[in-house]
């Protein structure tokens, strides 16, 4: 299986309350100019042309494919500059500025760029020049190229925002690995001095308890003495047995539970919420590492390809089985990714974990809106004593760091 985390359905995306806002302006303004124009016939078509406007504004952002949405925004400036000849007492140059504005964010880089917003630029300082009677009017043009440039610098900064955010998952990812590295380290350590020091101690005071046990037997010691040495050799052998056991248990490496993954969501450097229903049962070591280490993966992809977007965790315990679906909302709009990639086999490998401990995987676009969904359903051992949780959400506790909106982010390995 190969890692699809690029796949059309990041793409996708929701309408904002900033959208609608922008929107219901628009209208608003476009209401106003047709009552400005003179005539019933200037009306009408200021009244067609505000319908354009508002149509290539929401082709260029939400419709069209990015490659293509220019043409959404050349038409709501073509519109909205109609508008302001045709009824100067209007406000059409609310389309042109916005459209000034969204301009960059449909053309990459480069002398096409410029050249775009130099045009919209002069064709805005000549429409206001008509309309004024003043040669000063073409000063007006000033204000679009101000307003993209300020869109370009703003982009820049969201860009390099994003992609400090993606960094910061990674590193957060590293930063946990390297600590759990660590305390295996130390346990394996403090095993070693157990094994060296405590255990042959107690092996060595066994051997000793049992050779005065055999001299005092020979010796013919009464009961009263060879009693206690009984118990103190029992004791010894058991204190050796124990030893070895801790010495064992400290070596083994530690595994998350699904209990940590509030630290984890908490610990997201963005928008993360979790939500737990139903009665939570037991899974068995292996399954509750499996399940952790696939929502770490799960939201570091999230915090990679859809930076800057609300995640949520929603985990449902019920009878036989949990399901966790970790779900982001995609791009936010306007927004490119945040260019850091993975290796490409991290949905390979959370297969695999969730697999070997009898559990399945799904990834994809999620079907009810915007934005990708992983979803994983394994088996519970056994039902849990704990009291049962309701499904309200909660925000979890959070650690001091950038981004703590209300959650992105978590550690993470990376994919």
């Amino acid at each position: 299986m190969t890692n699809t985390w690029s796949a059309t359905g990041r793409d996708r995306r929701e309408f904002t309350r900033r959208d609608l806002t922008g929107a219901a302006v628009m209208v608003l303004c476009m209401a106003l100019s047709v009552v400005a124009a003179p005539g019933a016939a200037t009306k009408a078509a200021v009244a067609a042309l505000g319908v354009g406007a508002e149509l290539g504004m929401l082709l260029g952002r939400r419709i069209l494919r990015p490659e293509r949405a220019v043409y959404g925004v050349v038409l709501t400036i073509a519109t909205g500059l109609a508008i302001t000849l045709l009824a100067p007492n209007g406000l059409g140059e609310v389309p042109v500025l916005a459209g000034a504005a969204v301009l960059p964010l449909c053309v990459p880089a480069g002398p096409v760029r410029g050249a775009g917003v130099a045009v919209v630029a002069v064709g805005f300082g000549v429409a206001i020049m008509v309309i004024s009677g003043s040669v000063t009017g073409l000063l007006a043009g000033v204000g679009a190229w101000f307003i993209a440039d300020r869109t370009v610098e703003h982009a820049a900064l969201q860009a390099e925002r994003d992609r400090a955010l993606a960094l910061l998952a990674e590193v957060e990812a590293t930063r946990l690995v390297r600590q759990e590295a660590a305390a295996v380290e130390e346990r394996g350590r403090i095993a070693r001095e157990m094994h060296d020091v405590l255990a042959h101690s107690l092996a060595g005071l066994s051997v000793q308890l049992q050779a005065v046990r055999v001299v005092a037997a020979r010796e013919g010691a009464p009961p009263a003495l060879t009693g206690p040495l009984d118990r103190a050799a029992e004791l010894a052998r058991d204190g050796v047995q124990e030893a070895r056991a801790a010495v064992g248990a400290l070596r083994a490496a530690p595994l998350r539970s699904a209990d940590d993954l509030g630290a984890l969501v908490g610990g997201f450097p963005g928008d993360a919420r979790l939500r737990v229903t139903g009665r939570p049962g037991r899974l068995t070591p292996e399954a509750g590492h499996a399940v952790y280490r696939a929502v770490q993966e799960a939201l570091t992809n999230a915090a990679r390809y859809a930076t800057g977007s609300p995640v949520e965790v929603n985990v449902a315990w019920d009878a036989g089985e949990v399901r966790v679906a970790v779900r982001d909302r995609g791009l936010p709009a306007g927004r490119a990714g945040s260019g850091v990639q993975g290796s490409g086999s991290g949905l390979r490998g959370m297969t695999e974990r969730i697999g070997q401990a009898g559990g399945t995987v799904a990834a994809g676009p999620a079907p009810e809106g915007p934005g990708w969904r992983v979803t994983l359903r394994v088996p519970v051992a056994a039902p849990a004593d704990a009291p049962a949780r309701t499904g309200s959400d909660r925000a979890p506790d959070r650690g001091p760091g950038p981004g703590q909106a209300a959650g992105g982010a978590g550690g993470k390995m990376g994919v």
